[in-house]
């Protein structure tokens, strides 16, 4: 094995003198047990559980752990080229000595520009802070450890609050949401793809509806660098991971392997684990989690800012989220901590971002037994999993962790708390990294804040997306829009398991109001194939603007499906602008007329808005009233109420002719044969003794009408009288007379003549 690695060092690509050779290795586990002992070892490992093969870039140390484990270790070559190339990349960028740029124009890591350097990170919040000073404010948490041994070195820590301030004070219980990214320093791409989110909600408020109204009422809190001290070296030695605490943490073999790891030093359930199977206290070994509970400044800091004061019951106060779970901060086993659920009334939410695994994680990770609140954690994990595509899992599926961040907000708060592991790699490309995994997870991250009202319930709903409204129009009742939409129950991640979904039961919007806000008035929506029967439907509905005041209105749009039976269950809601328009102070109404009639007044009437019209509409000889329409109002022959008139419009008569029958009488009719003919038309076939005819439909006032004989009986001669003129009322005056042939007469003298 030691002769693999040599040979694939040396035909590795330059790398720094003071970085340890890494490779990337897959390990052969007999049993779940030995990939639990191998993996406490490592923050993150990657399982094949068909090949039973884990997968992890460390160095010789971490390979001789495996080892000792009993796995079976081989270099995957593929992924040490890969490896390689990034010390590649970063070691070329260093040597060239030239300022590194993000693509957004912030100091970047050196190769790896679209990866903000902890000073790139902070400058961005500044930015942002000072450019949006209604939404964004900065939070100071406190020093990393470096600051507390020298205050001219280290990093205050800083967390990145948006929500509109102007508004926080009257609406203190706002759902919250805090975001941790990269507290392991050397995994790039969470700390950016915070950065991002925040990016977005700031930069679309005001324009995007979704991103205003997340905004306009939840409180988001994201925690951009939860490791700077680390980070920062991070961003030149590559594979710094723990905070860079040398006391604590102090490695007598390498002090690039020294520090604590964040993520195993958070209180609850702490070393919970037998046999140091959630983390680790060897002070060299990646996983390790310091002399004690909470002992590292990093943690102090984000534990009092998120949870505040916690005692050893767990009953915590002063912190973002409010304690809605009892259960204790030591419980004697990692079986589950005898706690109770938190309500399902829960608001709020906390996700720690990591890379990497491709996972979306829930609690618990230090024991298999289900949470107090598996059931909807579950069902969150598979909805958040359907926009990364990442497999959803409970957190100790692979193996143990503990005093780990998401189990400790859950466990101390009720806050559902995640970890979603990005894509495949601690040092992701740019390439990758633009093209889907920041696209990817922040629509998870969008999918969660629009469920922050009822974490707990909301998921279990359908999702409502592709929102819009036409353009104002004008109606009887005056303004409306037509708004459509899509109500989707499918979008669950079922690669680890199967999520029920349900047929949608109803949809409705709600004005400028919140579903679940006091005062809110659903306006139904309908299915747009006339039955809601499925687990996905598109709706639509009419959305009237009267009464509204001019200017930007937010609709909110709302699926409910069928689980749970009865009213069913609602789902996350989302939004549309529409914009109401500016009602004039005087308006126009013009009348026209098409056909034959009048309207009086005949000329354009300007009124004040909101002023009734009446218009008499009457129709010239032999014509009839076919529509009037054009302004709001009714009609009651022969007047039409136009109004109230808040735009201009134009009040359309059409009029159309009277339509008439044509027919008459025949008289001497003894044979069949006989047909009439009207204006050259098909031929009308009148029946034996008959003594009338009426032709089939109409012809309008004033047309004109000649009807013709086109046949007779063999043995009559037929004669019209009156057969042609012009229309002006029903005609029943043609005679049709018909007489024995001349030809055919025997007269008395028995001589034909």
């Amino acid at each position: 094995m030691r002769k693999t690695l040599l040979a694939l060092a040396i035909a590795g690509a330059v790398m720094q003198p003071a970085r340890a050779e890494h490779w990337f290795v897959e390990a052969r586990y007999p049993d779940t047990d030995a990939l639990a002992r191998a993996a406490a070892n490592f923050q993150h490992v990657r399982v094949d559980a068909a090949r039973q093969v884990l997968q992890v870039d460390t160095d010789e140390a971490g390979i001789a752990g495996l080892e000792a484990e009993g796995l079976s270790v081989a270099v995957d070559t593929a992924g040490t080229a890969r490896l390689r190339g990034f010390e590649a990349t970063i070691d070329a960028a260093m040597r060239s000595g030239a300022t590194t740029e993000s693509t957004d124009g912030y100091p970047g890591i050196p190769g790896y520009t679209c990866y903000r350097t902890v000073e790139g990170t902070y400058q961005t919040m500044d930015d942002l802070a000072a450019a949006h000073p209604d939404i964004v404010a900065i939070d100071d948490l406190g020093p990393t450890w470096k600051k507390t041994q020298n205050a001219a070195e280290g990093y205050e820590m800083r967390a990145l609050r948006i929500t509109n301030l102007a508004t926080a004070a009257s609406d203190p219980d706002r759902p919250r949401m805090v975001v941790f990214g990269s507290i392991h320093a050397r995994e790039y791409a969470p700390a950016e793809l915070t950065t991002r989110f925040a990016e977005w909600l700031v930069q679309n408020y005001g324009s995007d509806p979704e991103a205003t109204w997340l905004v306009d009422h939840n409180d988001f809190r994201l925690v951009l660098q939860a490791n700077p001290d680390g980070r920062k070296i991070a961003e030149g030695q590559v594979y710094q991971r723990k905070n860079v605490d040398t006391i604590n943490g102090n490695c007598a073999s390498s002090s690039a392997d020294g520090g604590i790891d964040l993520n195993r030093n958070f209180p609850f359930h702490w070393k919970i684990v037998p046999n140091n199977g959630g983390s680790s206290g060897n002070t060299c070994n990646e996983t390790y989690r310091g002399p004690v509970k909470q002992s590292e400044p990093e943690t102090q800091n984000l534990v009092q800012y998120v949870a505040g004061t916690c005692d050893s019951a767990g009953v915590c106060t002063g912190g973002v989220f409010a304690d809605r779970r009892s259960g204790p901060m030591n419980p004697t086993s990692s079986s589950g901590d005898g706690g109770a659920a938190a309500p399902d009334d829960t608001t709020g939410f906390f996700i720690d971002i990591h890379s990497y695994a491709e996972l979306v994680l829930w609690p618990w990770g230090d024991t298999s037994s289900p949470a107090p609140n598996q059931v909807p954690l579950r069902t969150l994990g598979r909805r958040l999993a359907w926009f990364n595509n990442y497999s959803p899992e409970q957190s100790d599926t692979l193996y143990p962790t503990d005093g780990a961040t998401d189990d400790n907000m859950y466990g101390l708060l009720g806050v559902p708390g995640f970890t979603i592991e990005t894509d495949t790699a601690f040092f992701e490309s740019c390439s990758t990294f633009n093209a889907s995994t920041a696209s990817a997870n922040i629509a998870a991250l969008r999918y969660v804040a629009r469920a922050l009202h009822a974490t707990y319930k909301l998921p279990g709903g359908p999702d409502a997306y592709g929102i819009a409204v036409s353009a104002v129009q004008q109606g009887a009742g005056g303004p409306y829009v037509t708004l459509t939409a899509t109500i989707d129950d499918r979008r669950y991640n079922q690669s680890n398991g199967t999520q029920a979904t349900y047929s949608i039961r109803a949809a409705n919007a709600y004005i400028d109001t919140l579903p679940w806000d006091a005062g809110a008035t659903p306006i139904a929506l309908a299915a747009a194939d006339g039955t809601f029967n499925a687990n996905n439907e598109a709706v639509s509905g009419t959305i009237a603007l009267s009464g509204l005041a001019a200017g930007r209105h937010i609709v909110y749009v709302q699926g409910i499906n069928t689980l749970g039976g009865g009213s069913g269950t609602p789902g996350t809601p989302n939004a549309v602008f529409v914009d109401v328009p500016q009602a004039p102070t005087t308006v126009t109404a013009t009348p026209q007329v098409v056909g034959d009639g009048t309207m009086d007044p005949s000329t354009p009437q300007s009124v004040a808005s909101g002023t009734t019209l009446t218009f008499t509409v009457t129709p010239g000889v032999g014509q009839h009233v076919g529509n009037v329409g054009g302004c709001p109002g009714s009609f009651a022959a022969p007047i039409f109420t136009a109004g109230p008139l808040v735009s201009n419009c134009t009040l359309t008569a059409t009029f159309e002719p009277d339509q008439f029958t044509i027919g008459g009488t025949v008289g001497g009719l003894e044979g069949s044969g006989l047909a009439l003919s009207l204006n050259g038309g098909t031929p009308l076939s009148v029946p034996v003794s008959a003594t009338t005819f009426a032709f089939p439909g109409t012809l309008p006032y004033g047309s004109s009408y000649d009807v013709t004989i086109t046949a007779q009986p063999a043995s009559q001669a037929c004669t019209i009288a009156g057969g042609s003129g012009t229309v002006d009322a029903a005609v029943t005056g043609i005679a049709v007379s018909c007489a024995p042939d001349a030809s055919d007469i025997i007269f008395r003298d028995g001589f034909e003549r």
